[in-house]
């Protein structure tokens, strides 16, 4: 089997993915896989039973799986026993974990609301894995994808078994035992202890650099600072990956043998240590992946047998796989097999071909940048152009001087306390070289491209097009034919160009919560316009309450989903009043598209929020244009006009953008705020307007969408824009009974996620994103 436990392990992904996703279509696949197998006899005679076996066998394992996916608790329990085992954090006044309810073992997200400083201090002295306490608290369920392409949190936790969300009243200290627990709940307490202590002692730059380094713990870097790495291609040096654990494992190697350990023992100790480790840094895939492999080779060297590193990582992707099949559908564990494996197969007739460290630096970093792109662009909607030049310089950067000395620095402070604030403030520096030389560059405007969410069969084209551009390389054509050096950038440049060659175009009325956003997308990629950006309203926190990561519907909804549909540009930007739930958005929008132009109506008064996107629109050199009733523009035989405000007000909601638009087949009103004094404007002078799509005003308050209005206009279709539970009780019942009445078709947000509009020409059809 030496060399072939890679078609092993392949087999035993397509017979996984039978199960989870498709079974015609993965059980098909797996057939011409053995037929190739059979033919090209990669398993001569019996040996054949071998991948017939392992497929059958995970198939039974995914069957297994699945049906394993239901939990004990039934939602209407208010008392409960936490164990808490794991991913305890603080931040800022919101504490989370993963327990187990006891008895019975049903693993749970908690979230608690900490009221005080001092609540906060107590908790992060006594909460740590191991502890139990008792608690009375209500149950929900996590939030599912209610937008296209969005992160689907229920089926996240469910994949993990998870199925509930506890929100308890209080935790009382008297009602928490002492903890307990194995030896992995033990190295898991130490991580947490050390990472809090790291939090206390050094400030926020440096803390999180050395808990991501030294325990793989990201929750104490700023998402800014993260997001400067993943733009610059770099950010994968923040986790521990196969590189850290190779020096750390070489570096303690090395210190084994100064101290007179044999090479035999010190392999022994390396052994029994890796598993160790890879628990005190979080057991992320990545360590996972490098710890197995690493153990696989040191054991194989023990019993004096050779292990391709091929096989090696064959058997840890086989390995954890059977101990957790979904975690197939984990992005880190799809980068750390997918680029790993792609080096190890690129390494000896490629990569080793190149004598120079420089020449080898560059072209692992492009073979590992080509095995990303699918997996990134599939979770991240975007890549890096630099990431080859950014990681000439950050790889030696991080692995020679930043984790040597943040490794030296730690252990410095345990045992020679002394000397370690020399090596911190040389840390320091470093650190903050790094991070300011990564903001700069990830501000270049092109150093990273938006591309979109590629289809099953651009992922094909994808894998097909680099697998022949590697196999040309291998076999050194690519040296003669200046075409193939073209084959890894036709997908992209395919995927880039393939919204300019598509007739169809798309309205996504998409949920933001309690705000209004709403995408227009004509075909061949014409014009993009976005109408309003949702918003959160912030309330007035201390310092201690402010969360590093705050959820901004701007930042978490609308630009990860418009990069997801590859829109890299908005033609317009249309924001209909100053209120913070269709304006809020807008400068997360600003910071990360190219917008051309932003409409914004007439008016007496500016919000301090249309104020302050001026402000940012003037530095992005973005058109500002102040509209009014009577502008207008139209894109072929596509019209849209604005039918109001027809004068200057102080009401925002009256004074809001409306647009008629006619397009798709369709005739469009987006109202805005609008309530029943603009309505009436609007039918005195607009008594002969028809139309198809309403978007209904004011979220479905009962001060708007009068009677009088519907019947002037007469929709077929109504949207409302709402958030689901809202304090304000929309939309009003006489508003849904007003439309009820008039037998007009209703989508809403609130109930049914995302409504979306594809249409080809004149013809199209709505549909929810939730059935």
């Amino acid at each position: 089997m030496k060399g072939k436990l890679v078609y092993v392990a392949i087999i035993a992904l397509f017979a996984l993915l039978s199960v989870f996703v498709d079974t015609l279509l993965f059980a098909s696949i797996s057939l011409l896989i053995f037929f190739y197998f059979y033919l090209s006899k990669k398993f001569i005679g019996n040996s054949l039973i071998i991948p017939v076996a392992v497929y059958f066998s995970f198939i039974l394992l995914g069957a297994l799986t699945v049906s394993s996916q239901v939990g004990l608790l039934e939602g209407d329990e208010t008392n409960f026993t936490l164990y808490f085992i794991d991913d305890i954090n603080y931040d800022g006044n919101r504490l989370s974990a993963i327990a187990e309810v006891t008895p019975g073992g049903e693993r749970i997200i908690m979230n608690y609301r900490l009221r005080s400083p001092q609540e906060k201090a107590m908790l992060q002295k006594m909460i740590y894995p191991g502890v139990s306490c008792k608690v009375t608290g209500t149950l929900t369920k996590p939030n599912q994808a209610k937008n296209p392409n969005s992160f689907d949190y229920q089926l996240y936790l469910k994949r993990k078994e998870i199925f509930w969300i506890l929100q308890p009243n209080e935790i009382s200290p008297s009602l928490c035992t002492q903890p307990q627990g194995n030896l992995i709940t033990i190295l898991k307490r130490v991580r947490q202890k050390e990472v809090d202590k790291l939090e206390e002692k050094m400030d926020e730059e440096l803390a999180a650099i050395f808990a991501a380094l030294l325990f793989g713990d990201r929750n104490l870097m700023k998402p800014e600072m993260e997001e400067a790495y993943a733009k610059t291609g770099t950010v994968h040096l923040l986790a521990i990956s196969g590189l850290h654990v190779a020096l750390l494992t070489g570096m303690c190697f090395a210190c084994l043998l100064r101290l007179g350990v044999t090479r035999e023992k010190a392999e022994l100790m390396l052994i029994m240590m890796l598993p160790f480790y890879a628990v005190l840094t979080g057991l992320a895939p990545s360590v996972n992946r490098a710890v197995l492999m690493l153990m696989l080779v040191l054991v194989a060297r023990r019993l004096k047998c050779q292990i391709t590193p091929l096989d090696a990582i064959s058997i840890a992707f086989l390995f954890l796989v059977i101990f957790s099949p979904f975690t197939i559908y984990e992005p880190g564990f799809q980068l750390s097999f997918g680029v790993s494996l792609a080096l190890v197969l690129s390494s000896t007739k490629i990569i080793n071909q190149f004598q120079s460290y420089i020449l080898k630096l560059i072209v692992v970093s492009f073979v590992a940048q080509l095995a990303s792109i699918p997996i990134l662009l599939s979770y991240f909607y975007e890549i890096s152009l630099i990431s080859v030049m950014t990681n000439l310089l950050f790889v030696p950067l991080f692995s020679v001087v930043i984790l040597p000395l943040v490794l030296v620095t730690y252990l410095a402070g345990i045992f020679f306390p002394f000397v370690s604030d020399f090596f911190l403030y040389l840390v320091a520096i470093f650190v903050s070289f790094a991070n300011n030389v990564s903001v700069s560059l990830a501000s270049f405007p092109f150093s990273s491209l938006v591309i979109g969410k590629p289809s099953p069969f651009i992922l094909l084209l994808y894998l097909v097009a680099y697998l022949v551009f590697f196999i040309s390389w291998e076999k050194g054509k690519g040296k003669k034919t200046f075409a193939l050096l073209l084959l890894p950038i036709i997908p992209v440049l395919f995927q880039v160009v393939l919204p300019y060659l598509s007739p169809y175009g798309k309205v996504v009325f998409i949920d933001v919560g309690q705000g209004d956003s709403i995408l227009i997308r004509l075909p061949y990629n014409r014009a993009n316009y976005l109408i309003d950006t949702g918003g959160t309203i912030s309330y007035h926190k201390e310092d201690w309450e402010q969360r590093r990561n705050q959820f901004e519907t701007g930042e978490d909804i609308l630009v990860p989903f418009l990069k997801s549909e590859g829109v890299r540009k908005l033609d317009k930007l249309i924001l209909t009043h100053g209120d913070m739930d269709h304006i809020g958005g807008a400068p997360a929008i600003l910071s990360n598209l190219r917008i051309e132009e932003i409409l914004i109506p007439i008016s007496l008064e500016r919000s301090e929020m249309e104020r302050k996107v001026m402000g940012i629109a003037e530095t992005k050199q973005a058109k500002v244009r102040i509209v009014g009733a009577g502008a207008r523009w139209e894109v072929r035989q596509d019209l849209f006009q604005v039918i109001s405000p027809l004068e200057n007000l102080e009401d925002k909601n009256e004074g809001s953008i409306v647009l008629y638009a006619s397009f798709g087949g369709k005739r469009w009103l987006f109202t805005g705020d609008l309530g029943e004094s603009g309505e009436t404007e609007l039918v005195k002078q607009y008594s002969r307007m028809n139309v198809d799509v309403l978007k209904v005003g004011h979220h479905g308050s009962k001060t708007s969408s009068s009677e009088v209005f519907l019947d002037s206009i007469q929709p077929e279709i109504a949207v409302i824009s709402a958030g689901e539970g809202n304090r304000y009780g929309h939309p009003h019942a006489e508003v849904l009974e007003g439309l009820e009445d008039r037998k007009v078709k209703l989508f809403r947000t609130d109930t049914h996620g995302a409504v979306i509009y594809n249409f080809n020409g004149k013809t199209g059809t709505f549909r929810t994103w939730i059935p």
